[in-house]
């Protein structure tokens, strides 16, 4: 597959990159025209007891988990060995926990997570500019300076974290697991598991006439679910393939290469650290997707007249904005991923960590809007 026709003789890093790019556009749209948001459906719960957003976002995971089987199933492609390492062997449940736990409570102080403040800097919130600045200058400060994740975080986390390996577990999927204890494949097992959480997932969805009677609802799940399954095939196809081969004999490689879907407290840190070395190699895979759903959703918000400038109310709510977007950045790190990352990318590869951190998400993003009285001054219910 040396090149698309309609992209002509461009090499096969830049046609990834540009396919990339356009499946993030209409990721960014879809996602700011049905309004998925996980925090905002586990506000909706809060709120007004309304589950139709949150069993969206259940339902965009039972999504990805299916054609991610039905990719590794077909052989299509392998999730084994994912950027970031999701079945790595290497459980890291401090990380999982508290990981998840800083990245929940803090986007409820910036509204959102790294996903959420790019669609709302894409529709004029201005707010979210400084969101994102905070969880980008966390990620570049655990990330880039040398140290920093070593010496505070991975010197006590070390000694915690077991390596499944030694027990004889290849991966920490459930599928390798339940294979290994059970002395089956672990293919089958893969299969099976993925066939109950999917049924589980979608039944769970379904289950609730707040879901089913708002159309958004179908969309969103199911169109953000496949889009994270087929960000996996672009980077883990043919196409991802051959950028790869060109990455590898070239004098300096692209940065962020490998088999990937959508994560974006990573690419935040890497957006920051390009544009103080703008070198064409540092730009990633996660940087072009982070970019594509933030003009995604410009084009929608400008479409439906929803485009509209906003500000801080006072200094003391863009500090609050900027420590929570701190908050969630260092989360993003130490629990490898996001609502999208580990919620479901990470969870779409059965990886029991994704599982772990998802949870811990959700328990700090409950406990962070119960400690905010204002929170629901800000909270937008859906139409």
């Amino acid at each position: 597959m040396e090149s698309l026709p309609f992209i002509g003789n461009w090499d096969a890093i830049n046609q990834w990159f540009l396919l990339a790019f356009i499946m993030s556009i209409f990721f960014g749209g879809i996602a700011r025209k049905t309004q998925f948001c996980p925090l905002g459906g586990i506000a909706d719960i809060m709120h007004s007891g309304n589950h139709g957003r949150f069993r969206m976002y259940i339902f965009a995971i039972g999504i990805a988990i299916l054609g991610v089987t039905v990719l590794e199933t077909l052989s299509i492609i392998s999730v084994d060995n994912t950027r970031p390492p999701y079945r790595m062997s290497q459980f890291r449940w401090p990380g999982y926990v508290l990981g998840g736990f800083l990245f929940g409570l803090g986007m409820t102080m910036c509204r959102g997570c790294g996903m959420k403040n790019i669609i709302n800097l894409g529709s004029g919130n201005l707010k979210a500019l400084i969101a994102i600045l905070g969880m980008g200058s966390a990620a570049v400060l655990l990330l880039y300076v040398e140290g920093v994740f070593d010496d505070y975080f991975m010197s006590w986390m070390s000694p915690l974290i077991p390596d499944l390996a030694e027990s004889g577990f290849d991966y920490q999927d459930l599928g390798t697991l339940s294979a290994t204890a059970l002395g089956t494949e672990v293919d089958t097992m893969r299969l099976i598991i993925g066939a109950l959480l999917v049924l589980a997932f979608l039944g769970f969805a379904m289950n609730s006439a707040d879901f089913r009677d708002r159309l958004d609802n179908w969309v969103g799940g199911l169109l953000i679910g496949a889009i994270i399954v087929g960000a996996f095939y672009l980077s883990g196809g043919p196409l991802g393939e051959v950028a790869q081969e060109s990455s590898d004999f070239m004098d300096q490689p692209q940065n962020g290469m490998g088999i990937q879907s959508y994560t974006f407290i990573r690419p935040m840190g890497d957006l920051l650290y390009v544009i103080s070395n703008p070198v064409w190699y540092l730009v990633t895979f996660g940087l072009v997707m982070f970019l594509g759903v933030g003009v995604g959703s410009v084009i929608i918000s400008i479409v439906t007249g929803q485009f509209f400038f906003q500000w801080f109310n006072s200094p003391l709510e863009a500090v609050r904005y900027l420590i929570g977007g701190m908050l969630v950045g260092l989360g993003g790190i130490l629990g490898m991923g996001c609502t999208l990352g580990q919620g479901l990318a990470g969870t779409s590869t059965l990886a029991l960590g994704s599982f772990l951190n998802l949870a811990s998400l959700i328990v700090g993003a409950i406990i962070g809007i119960k400690l905010q009285s204002t929170f629901m001054d800000d909270h937008e219910v859906p139409r």
